[in-house]
């Protein structure tokens, strides 16, 4: 039985008794407060907060009866505990969870501060500590400590009956609120049984009542329903949400992703085992590479210093955030839960891409031509993510919870999927990259461990990720089937140059799930992204573009190791990575678009400015400059074109986090806060990108990661 709480606005008197009892039972310490501009009356405080767990707003409406020509309408804000919980679904770690009796409670010895549940609720009810060093998520929890009390077996020495028993939990076993009303606005009790209260009342008094039991349907239903006379959007309830549940389309792309992981891994074993047979038959010459580090040069170059400067202003930012706390080092809020860290984050793993994209080319594809790139943008793909679990680890409010990770198992959590895909994601790029540093310093018997155990671990990681996504046993047994038959079947041979192909079908997979499972978590926010940017199949266009975004920064990249270090430009090389990042580009941007036409909304994107200059200029004019074989033969026209194609994508990853959001802040969502990020939040995100482009170049200047070249180049 799910039990709920009906509110008819037309007995509430506006006492308050409701938000002080509130504030009495959940022992919540006052807050300073205004009396707000006119309009509210004596609401106060304006929104919900860590500190108040229920508002009662006051909205003037017009009735000629009332003196003035005014009167204000009452109504009780909290909670709405929906059936079935956006915020619930965001929780990596079943912080938040529904109750079969109706609440959705929060249990904060599990919460690593995420902050995904604050932007997940479609009525802006979570809100979190931001004065605190420990900052943790508050909401009414339907007091469902009260529901379920201890009935005492006697009273003054004599047991009690049944029916007694009945009458102390009929008593106590309500919400605070519901008890302390001294108007009857409030009822308590089981859902269904309340609906029907509810249709009875408005058919009862004809006209008192607006013909819509408000919470009945909202995002697939509420445990609290509202009767009201005036029509709910003036007294500030969003008539603009959804009917189905908000976790209904998440929870279909995440359920794909075990059965997906299995897939994609054996169809790129067959695409490999294909592509390496037809080499064989047409004997294609191979490319072989001689790496070595690049020639002795000055380490302290004045680029350097200032990177060193960066680096440095970035740890002293690092040291303040967890020294203030979240609140006091950020300039985040309830409206801004998420600032320029997610938009950091979201904007690197995109461009990281370019790791896997060019593992796959090479090795999956059999594009030993450009071998001589891999090292290079696996390097930089494990800088970058080993850097972003760094940002992540400043942006949660509760770090050191990290483990809860590995010990909770939520439905459908796209963050819970993130997580997880991009840690072990590392690991495999750290698997790649491996050779290296031992062939600098010749282990050869290393590398022989390296070369034997490596596909195996792809076997357990993989394995551990379809396990941990699902927790179904056949789904786990057939991922560690497939990529044990790979493992055996492309195993090294006797004789043979070691290939890691287990690992780059591993890094294509696994990054296939991650880049596709960040569109994944806005996919809870259709009421506050923007149509441009918000579509169903986000998870599609997040993947597809990420691999023209990684593509442009891996050109990007050569083309300033060239520059820098005074190397010859690979311009063959670079002119076929051109032309891949033509056709990865043009599948998004016609995927996108294509998407938007479909959905009725490419007039509505073509109207907006940044939508504009992200497919006109990141898309048309980069295909335009991609297109042809002479104009990808011209270093400067290649360049301008990846430079703008990843522009594109960044655009878009900044627009889907902050310039396409509309955010309302708290409940009752008229008066959201304003957000600039602060200077410790630009010290770490310069500082890591300055300690990445830093340590690439020592790596390069110490490590074999960059083909030989000749004297005189």
């Amino acid at each position: 039985m799910s039990n709920a709480t009906l509110i008819d606005t037309t007995k509430c008197i506006g006492c308050r008794s409701c938000q002080v009892t509130c504030k009495q039972w959940h022992d919540l310490p006052a807050e300073k407060t205004q009396l707000q501009a006119a309009g509210k009356g004596l609401q106060n405080p304006t929104t919900l907060s860590s500190k108040t767990f229920t508002v009662l707003t006051y909205s003037e409406v017009e009735d000629p009866k009332a003196p003035g020509g005014l009167r204000y309408a009452f109504a009780k804000r909290q909670c709405m505990h929906c059936e079935e919980p956006a915020c619930a679904a965001a929780c990596p770690v079943t912080a938040l969870h529904k109750t079969k009796e109706g609440p959705v409670t929060y249990d904060d010895s599990k919460c690593i501060g995420c902050r995904y549940c604050v932007w997940a609720c479609p009525f802006g009810v979570p809100t979190a500590e931001w004065d605190s060093l420990a900052p943790k998520i508050r909401k009414c929890d339907m007091c469902h400590d009260r529901l379920t009390p201890a009935i005492p077996d006697e009273r003054n020495g004599k047991a009690l009956s049944d029916e007694e028993r009945k009458r102390f939990a009929a008593a106590h076993s309500v919400p605070a609120c519901v008890k302390q009303c001294p108007a009857g606005a409030l009822t308590y009790g089981d859902r269904e049984a309340l609906l029907t209260d509810a249709r009875a009342r408005m058919a009862a008094s004809p006209g008192k009542y607006v013909d819509h039991v408000y919470g009945e349907k909202e995002v697939g239903g509420t445990n609290m329903l509202y009767l009201s006379a005036v029509p709910f959007e003036r007294l500030g309830f969003r008539t603009d949400l959804q009917t189905e549940p908000l976790p209904q389309r998440s929870a279909v792309a995440l359920g794909a992703v075990p059965p997906a992981v299995i897939g994609v891994g054996a169809a790129l074993g067959g695409v490999y085992a294909l592509s390496k047979r037809k080499t064989e038959v047409k004997k294609a010459e191979e490319h072989h590479h001689e790496f070595a580090p690049v020639s002795p040069r000055k380490l302290w170059t004045p680029a350097n210093l200032l990177l060193a400067a960066l680096m440095a202003f970035g740890g002293v930012s690092f040291i303040a955030r967890f020294a203030l706390g979240l609140g006091g080092s950020t300039n985040l809020n309830d409206t801004y839960a998420w600032g320029l860290w997610i938009v950091f984050d979201l904007v690197w793993i995109a461009i990281a891409a370019g790791a896997f994209a060019t593992a796959g080319l090479i090795y999956v594809f059999q594009r030993k031509d450009l071998y001589s790139i891999g090292r290079s943008a696996v390097l930089m793909g494990l800088l970058s993510y080993s850097f972003v679990t760094v940002t992540l680890l400043a942006d949660l409010g509760l770090p050191w919870h990290f483990y809860q990770l590995g010990l909770q198992a939520p439905h459908h959590s796209a963050m819970f999927e993130v997580s997880w895909c991009v840690g072990l994601y590392v690991t495999v790029l750290a698997f790649e990259f491996f050779p290296v540093p031992l062939e600098k310093l010749g282990l050869k018997s290393a590398m022989e461990t390296w070369q034997r155990w490596s596909p195996w671990y792809v076997v357990f990681a993989v394995s551990l990720f379809v396990y941990l996504m699902s927790r179904n046993v056949l789904y786990t047994a057939g991922a560690a089937a497939v990529f044990s038959v790979l493992a055996v079947a492309f195993r090294t041979k006797p004789g043979e140059k070691p290939v890691p192909i287990l690992l780059a079908i591993a890094a294509v997979t696994l990054s296939t799930m991650h880049q596709s499972s960040l569109g994944s978590l806005f996919l809870l926010m259709p009421d506050k992204l923007d149509k441009a940017w918000w579509s169903p199949v986000m998870p599609v266009y997040f993947f597809l573009s990420s691999i023209a975004a990684g593509l442009g920064l891996v050109i990007l990249v050569e083309m300033w190791i060239a520059k820098a270090f005074g190397r010859k430009l690979r311009v063959e090389q670079l002119a076929a990575l051109g032309k891949t990042a033509f056709w990865a580009l043009l599948a998004y941007e016609a995927f996108r678009v294509g998407d938007l036409a479909v959905r009725g909304q490419l007039g509505h994107a073509l109207g907006k400015p940044l939508f504009l200059v992200e497919v006109g200029v990141g898309g048309v004019v980069a295909l335009a400059l991609l297109a042809t074989e002479g104009l990808r033969r011209k270093p400067a026209v290649l360049g301008l074109a990846a430079a703008l194609a990843t522009a594109g994508i960044v655009l878009n990853r900044m627009s889907v986090v902050v310039f396409g959001m509309t955010l309302r802040g708290s409940a009752p969502q008229d008066a959201p806060a304003r957000y600039f990020p602060s200077v410790f939040e630009w010290g770490i995100s310069v500082g890591l990108i300055a300690a990445t482009i830093f340590l690439f170049g020592l790596a390069v200047r110490n490590l074999p990661v960059l083909p030989k070249e000749e004297p005189g180049h």
